[in-house]
């Protein structure tokens, strides 16, 4: 493969990881478990879309405690 030919395809490939990512909303993740406890920051994940109970059902998939306990899912 020449050298053109490997950096267009280069070029190609950060084209589509940036066209993949700018459909993509975060969604900010806050739980905890127990009776009165204080919701502590998870983390930030990616989501699709900011509809319906999306951003809190990913929370509650990807942390134990959201799963569980209270949870807060804020999407931006």
């Amino acid at each position: 493969m020449s050298k053109l030919a490997s950096i267009l395809l280069i070029i190609l490939l950060l084209l589509l990881i940036l066209i993949n990512n700018v459909n993509c909303y975060s969604c900010d993740c806050s739980c905890c478990t127990g009776s009165g406890c204080s919701l502590v920051y998870q983390g930030t994940i990616s989501v699709s879309t900011c509809a319906s109970t999306i951003c809190t059902d990913a929370c509650k998939s990807k942390y134990t405690t959201c799963a569980s306990g209270s949870s807060s899912a804020v999407c931006s």
